[in-house]
């Protein structure tokens, strides 16, 4: 009950949605890059949407499958293909042994999620199978997949024919990524800025720099400048929120973000919009949308329910597959 890692790839690590309440240790939360592209792939695999995943960036890892499984790709589109079928995100599979898994063009995103029926058989660190890169600790052995590593998993699927058979369904998630802004709630330090930066933080387009990475998305643009220079105490963090180093380029912390920094906080990127900002890439523009507490509840309000329609679609699609 394994799959095996034909190539190391770029970077693939294990998420699931990360181990809340260490801060105070300073310990991070980790947990993937796309919450709702694990929790939609989780879903369409008959899991619940906290299961452990591997997050695969590009050039991706190759998998050969040593046991039959249920499996699933969510978020980024790699092209892949399964014994040289191609296989759309979001469109489960029924995969016998041998069956090898590859990924041929980078089409759109920066992070996709293979979820496999009843998760990978991993133990937790600090109640969670993500990978903390900066302990070295969870997921598989506290580091990146290489060429080699054999990922146990928790079910088989004996009863599945070792052809290979690909669903005739699959999940769009496309409105929750189609906007070009990413919306934001103006924070403690927001009129700090002169009025003019003010503006400017949320009308130019600025530009993701190559040296972003998990821990959080350095931006270039036009430099944003504070009234007067302040010195701040440090203090806790949260993923989404905007720094304004001295150098007047934002920098949003990621989901292996510090727990605490001194850089005066611009605002909070809303929770809703963390999965579109994920799948933004070095390169890459966007705009900030200033918004409020209460439209911030209710576009993820929104999401859930979108997550809850895929839970239920699949539970129905996949009824032949559990009677089994």
């Amino acid at each position: 009950m394994s799959i095996l890692v034909l190539n190391k790839g770029w970077l693939t690590t294990v998420q699931d949605l990360g181990r809340p309440g260490y801060a105070q240790y300073g310990i991070n939360r980790s947990g993937a890059m796309d919450p709702l592209a694990l929790q939609a792939g989780n879903y369409l695999v008959h899991n619940e949407g906290s299961e452990a995943a591997l997050e695969i960036c590009f050039p991706a890892s190759g998998f050969l499958f040593l046991e039959p499984t249920l499996m699933v790709l969510a978020g980024a589109d790699f092209g892949a293909s399964i014994d040289g079928k191609p296989i759309r995100p979001y469109q489960p599979a029924w995969v016998g042994t041998g069956a090898e898994l590859h990924f041929q063009h980078k089409h759109w995103g920066q992070y996709a999620y293979l979820c496999v029926h009843g998760g990978f058989d991993l133990k937790p660190w600090l109640s969670s199978q993500s990978t903390n890169l900066k302990a070295t600790q969870g997921g598989w052995q506290g580091r990146g997949l290489q060429k080699g590593d054999v990922l146990p998993l928790i079910k088989t699927a004996s009863s599945i024919a070792e052809e290979t058979r690909i669903a005739s369904y699959y999940a769009k998630l496309v409105p929750f990524y189609d906007s070009k802004s990413i919306r934001f709630i103006p924070g403690q330090h927001f009129e700090v800025l002169t009025q003019a930066s003010q503006a400017l933080l949320s009308t130019q387009n600025w530009k993701i720099t190559p040296a972003s990475d998990r821990m959080g998305y350095r931006l270039q643009g036009e430099r944003l400048q504070l009234i007067q220079e302040q010195s701040l105490l440090s203090a806790g963090l949260s993923r989404g929120s905007i720094q304004l180093p001295p150098n007047g380029q934002p920098i949003v912390l990621m989901a292996d973000h510090q727990t605490t920094g001194g850089y005066p906080i611009l605002g909070q990127i809303i929770q809703a919009d963390w999965p579109k900002l994920a799948q933004k890439g070095p390169g890459q523009n966007f705009q900030f949308q200033p918004t409020t507490l209460a439209y911030a509840a209710h576009a993820l309000q929104r999401q859930i329910m979108g997550l809850n329609q895929i839970r239920w679609g699949a539970s129905l699609a996949l009824k032949p597959f559990q009677s089994r």
